[in-house]
């Protein structure tokens, strides 16, 4: 996935497209064939996570001068990074360097259910209380920041190209929003898609109010990682129809936008 496979134009249209139809579409999916019944918390909680995404907008693009795009040319200018010196094929490298990153981004998962400080931050995403396609969005934007940080690193110490990073960036939008959503799949398809990616049905085991199902089904694109170090659980033990999403005690009370922001400081 060298920056001469795509042209430059075709790749910020589809950077800009591909991650406003996915959401969408999926909002209207989740609604004609839906898992759960997303009423009964009140619909109030869906407008909060939508504003709540136009805040984190604002600030990353106003506040934050830094992109992972911006990032990959640099590097590449410099001939920095492990696939700017390996003499590789593109397409290898630029495989790889997708795949890199979405490991590196279960590790960073992890992290932030383990180290207290960054789950100060990442509660605010489980807090919600079912999950859809806007709890993809629902975070808080200092971790945001952390995650751009923590990503740009990779992104430079792989040398990874400004396509890879694109792919990246698509898979990490789009993936989150079909694995949050509400959508019910065919129970034959969703099996055959979690040998590779986190469905809906895995990724709502890990908004479960049990801890130990918390900490499990990390993975935001492909499920591997969950399955090679043993943090992958199949089913909720309460069933996805009855099963209680979001966090218990004063965790759980982070309904409004102005709760969100204030949650780590509590």
């Amino acid at each position: 996935m060298s920056d001469q496979i795509m042209n430059p134009v075709t790749l910020e249209n589809l950077a800009t497209l591909l991650p406003i139809t996915a959401f969408f579409l999926l909002i209207l999916l989740q609604g004609v064939a839906p898992r759960r019944d997303l009423f009964k918390n009140g619909i109030e909680r869906i407008y909060h996570n939508l504003f709540l995404f136009v805040v984190n907008t604002l600030i990353m693009r106003l506040l934050v001068p830094l992109t992972l795009v911006a990032v990959a040319i640099w590097a590449g200018e410099r001939g920095f990074g492990l696939f700017n010196v390996l003499d590789v094929s593109p397409w290898v490298a630029g495989l790889l360097a997708v795949i890199a990153l979405d490991f590196a981004i279960y590790w960073q998962h992890v992290a932030t259910h383990k180290i207290p400080l960054l789950w100060r931050m990442h509660r605010v995403h489980h807090a919600d209380h079912d999950m859809d396609v806007t709890t993809a969005i629902r975070f808080h934007p200092l971790e945001l920041f952390l995650s751009l940080l923590y990503k740009s690193l990779f992104v430079a110490l792989l040398g990874a190209s400004v396509t890879a990073v694109i792919v990246f960036e698509l898979m990490l939008f789009i993936g989150p929003a079909f694995n949050h959503s509400n959508l019910k799949l065919p129970r034959r398809l969703d099996q055959v898609l979690r040998m590779v990616i986190a469905t809906p049905d895995v990724h709502r085991a890990h908004h479960s109010i049990h801890r130990d199902e918390q900490d499990t089904n990390y993975g935001f694109f492909l499920i591997w990682w969950d399955r090679m170090f043993k943090t992958y659980t199949d089913e909720p033990r309460d069933g996805h129809s009855t099963m209680e999403i979001g966090l218990e005690g004063e965790q759980g009370d982070c309904k409004r936008v102005d709760q969100m922001l204030l949650s780590p400081f509590k």
